[in-house]
């Protein structure tokens, strides 16, 4: 029952921030959200090797990536800029994880380990974070539709493994994972992919992209959860934190869309949702008033 109400009142509150806040104050939002993620994240590369300053280190790195994503709404520039604000941020990222390796006085192989942990952590939350502004700027419902799509899915391999699984699906990371749930958990994403659109902007404007991106979008949401059950199991530790009743931590709530709102950022800027939904090229980069932005 905890469960349930916890993960009722974190939707309720997930989808009044995507669509009631302004960009820049959801911006700012999610950015905490995420750092507050990537403290969990150091906690458990803490378990695993010797990483001294890795936190403050993966702060900076998810701060730059929400600048760099964010910096054309406070003051426009053109697209060059833009992007050399973010090759500017990719840089500092590799560079950060170099020194993390480096400060380090345990064994070469530790210290391997806490670079290696850091660029995966800085790219895995940080292009959530970047995709997940971007997505918000060029429609909110958008970044709820994926939000939908992976957490439905989650809710789906859940319940669906329970009734159904027999066969483990990946049994040294995760035990209770099963085939028969992870059918169901893509199943469910499917479901509520096609539901979402149609109700969003009607059958007019479907096209057989959607159930597609929602399938790949699903996938791509086990995949995440995966990696976090193998972080948490090599760490062995059950949840990333205890911060939500039921659920664990805000990694173990993010684990299944900080890889499934990138693909979908890349997804969209292809045009694999239809010519209802802007690509992003030229309404994230250009700013409004661009040719290929919103109107």
């Amino acid at each position: 029952m905890k469960r349930v109400v916890t993960g009722i009142v974190t939707a309720a509150l997930a989808t009044a921030l995507v669509l009631y806040l302004k960009p820049l104050f959801f911006a700012a939002v999610l950015t905490l959200v995420v750092l507050l993620a990537a403290a969990e994240y150091t906690a458990l590369v803490q378990r695993l090797a010797d990483a001294p300053r890795f936190r403050t280190a993966l702060w900076l790195a998810l701060v730059l990536a929400a600048l760099a994503s964010s910096v054309h709404q406070i003051a426009p520039s053109s697209r060059f800029v833009v992007l050399d604000l973010r090759f500017a941020a990719a840089t500092v990222v590799l560079a950060l994880a170099v020194a993390v390796g480096l400060s380090s006085r345990a064994e070469v192989r530790d210290r391997l380990a806490g670079a290696a942990m850091f660029a995966f952590g800085a790219l895995w939350m940080g292009l959530f974070l970047v995709a997940a502004v971007h997505l918000h700027q060029l429609r909110p419902a958008l970044l709820l539709w994926v939000l939908a799509v992976a957490a439905v899915g989650d809710v789906g391999a859940y319940y669906g493994g329970r009734a159904f699984g027999r066969r483990p699906l990946a049994p040294r990371i995760s035990p209770r994972k099963t085939i028969a749930g992870a059918v169901s958990g893509l199943a469910a994403s499917v479901g509520v992919g096609i539901a979402g659109f149609l109700l969003w902007l009607g059958p007019e404007d479907f096209v057989w992209g959607v159930p597609l991106v929602a399938l790949v979008c699903g996938g791509a949401g086990q995949a995440g959860d995966l990696a976090a059950s193998l972080l948490k199991r090599a760490a062995r530790v059950k949840d990333a934190s205890r911060l939500l009743p039921g659920h664990g931590g805000l990694l173990d709530r993010l684990d299944s869309v900080m890889l499934a709102t990138p693909l979908l950022y890349v997804l969209v800027d292809i045009g694999a949702l239809g010519p209802a939904i802007p690509t992003l090229y030229g309404s994230v980069l250009y700013g409004p008033g661009a040719v290929g932005a919103l109107p």
